[in-house]
């Protein structure tokens, strides 16, 4: 059997897939992102993943013909370098990501953005099938973007589709790259969980923090946010609105300059909030859109959490077939 790896390496988990050739998924494994120890330790973690999802599904190392990996931030994917992701900790220098990995499993490694990639899997098998244009907008600790224009992945200079630093508010919230206004200071998990605390160390009530604690986590997760709305927090209810109009304001505004098919909505946060958080942002989206009926045309993602590393797989199969 000729298999494919797809890894989605985010800033707090790992998401790992063991994929065939007709995009079926074989087998999966997920963990935590390592948060000490910078690229070495991410990396290390990243091989013990892929080494105990071949255990998984009974294969040895030599069944992989290739891996694909879609990571955050700034991406040589010519060089196979993270030039640099803010939101992974220590990750504030370039890594040779593709040839690290590459040594460790002796095939060839496809490195690209995380929602390029998750565009690239939309487009095929999911929200975007069939459609020639698409616009992704994906809130996970930060906010990335993707662009499919005329059924291909559209990079530009290699960084095409960051409408995570696009600026919605003229010297606003500051941002995690330096600048201030970003879409992503207003509905990144990260900017949102920093807006959070300070609000809670000024007195604000809210269960955010016990919800935390009690799911034994470290960090204020999705799935913490969605509790939190779930029991009516005001705080948690409040942010999360914020987030969804800062969406909305942005995908309408693309939608007006691009004209696409469809804007797709992903990422941890908007997916495990799901259609509450989407009709928001369809609402927010509205007064700004120049034609008012493409806001039924922003969905959410169909692929979830194995949208990454399928999107990396398969463009680490379209590399290698192209050699």
């Amino acid at each position: 059997m000729n298999l494919r790896v797809g890894v989605d390496l985010g800033a707090t988990k790992i998401q790992t897939l063991l994929v065939a050739d007709d995009d079926s998924i074989v087998a999966r494994k997920r963990r935590a992102t390592p948060v000490m120890g910078g690229p070495d330790a991410v990396l290390a973690a990243v091989q013990e993943t892929i080494e105990q999802l071949l255990a998984r599904a009974d294969q040895p190392a030599s069944a992989i013909s290739t891996i694909g990996i879609g990571a955050p931030g700034q991406i040589d994917a010519a060089a196979g370098v993270v030039l640099q992701a803010v939101n992974v900790a220590g990750w504030d220098q370039p890594v040779p990501v593709a040839e690290i990995v590459g040594e460790m499993f002796g095939v060839p490694v496809a490195l690209t953005n995380d929602v390029q990639a998750s565009m690239v899997a939309e487009h095929r098998l999911g929200a975007g099938r069939g459609r020639a244009n698409l616009l992704g907008i994906f809130c996970g600790t930060g906010v990335g973007g993707g662009l499919i224009l005329n059924h291909e992945l559209w990079v530009g200079a290699g960084a095409a589709g960051e409408i995570g630093h696009t600026v919605i508010v003229q010297d606003g919230n500051q941002c995690g790259c330096g600048r201030r206004g970003c879409l992503e200071a207003y509905a990144g998990r990260g900017a949102l969980e920093q807006i959070a605390r300070d609000h809670h160390a000024a007195g604000h009530k809210t269960a955010l923090f016990a919800l935390m604690e009690e799911q034994g986590r470290s960090r204020l997760t999705s799935r913490v946010w969605l509790d939190a709305c779930l029991q009516r927090d005001e705080l948690a209810l409040e942010l999360i609105a914020q987030a969804a109009r800062a969406v909305g304001t942005a995908a309408g505004s693309a939608a007006n300059l691009l004209d696409v098919d469809c804007v797709v909505i992903g990422g941890g946060l908007a997916t495990r909030l799901g259609d509450h958080f989407l009709n928001d942002v369809r609402i927010a989206a509205q007064p700004v859109l120049l034609r008012s009926d493409v806001a039924n045309r922003i969905v959410l993602s169909e692929l979830g959490d194995d949208c990454g590393a399928l999107g990396a797989a398969r463009i680490a199969g379209d590399r290698l077939a192209q050699r």
